[in-house]
């Protein structure tokens, strides 16, 4: 009887003690969303006679932190548009495109100050490039290709709940000659 008593009062001081504690905003589920520029090296057999190897890039993305090291993330890049000019026979043929991806990454954070982290994520790119198809099969910029993700970034905790993001992302190839890279600065809420 003295045992179920003190373990009725132990459970009872220890579930009070729990929700008395602060929650952990580092923890759980996320969402935000980032703008930067998007730069795109393309592969050619032709020679190139001008190029717009830039885009404005635009990112939405949702994740989950486990604790407050690891989690994992989905989201949607488009990396805007872009534009090649080659030299085919002679005649200058131009060719238009723009690049989006849907990914997803496992992430890692270190923090190096109550407000201030570093961080990577790895995982994989679904990319694909849309566009004009006036060059030869070589040299089309246009397809889909699924490929490594890597990115690093720092983060500044603004309020518990509010995050300032900088990331520099790699999606490797968005199509089979077009590859591309992000500089983006953003934003997320943790719930």
């Amino acid at each position: 009887m003295k045992t179920s008593i003190l373990l009725a009062s132990l459970l009872a001081v220890s579930s009070i003690a729990a929700q008395a504690a602060p929650k952990d905003e580092s923890i759980g589920p996320y969402a935000g969303a980032e703008i930067g520029r998007a730069n795109f090296s393309m592969k050619n057999t032709n020679p190139v006679t001008a190029s717009d190897k830039s885009g404005n890039a635009l990112s939405i993305f949702g994740g989950y932190n486990f604790d407050p090291n690891f989690g994992a993330e989905v989201g949607y890049t488009r990396f805007g548009s872009f534009s090649e000019t080659e030299s085919v026979g002679g005649v200058s043929t131009q060719q238009d495109a723009n690049a989006r991806s849907f990914y997803a990454v496992g992430t890692a954070r270190a923090k190096l100050s109550d407000s201030f982290g570093v961080h990577g994520r790895a995982g994989v790119s679904f990319g694909k490039v849309s566009g004009t198809n006036v060059l030869p099969a070589s040299d089309q910029l246009t397809g889909s290709k699924t490929s490594l993700l890597v990115g690093l970034g720092a983060d500044f905790k603004l309020t518990p709940n509010v995050t300032l993001t900088a990331d520099y992302d790699h999606y490797g190839k968005v199509s089979n000659n077009v590859k591309a890279n992000t500089l983006m600065f953003g934003a997320k809420v943790s719930f």
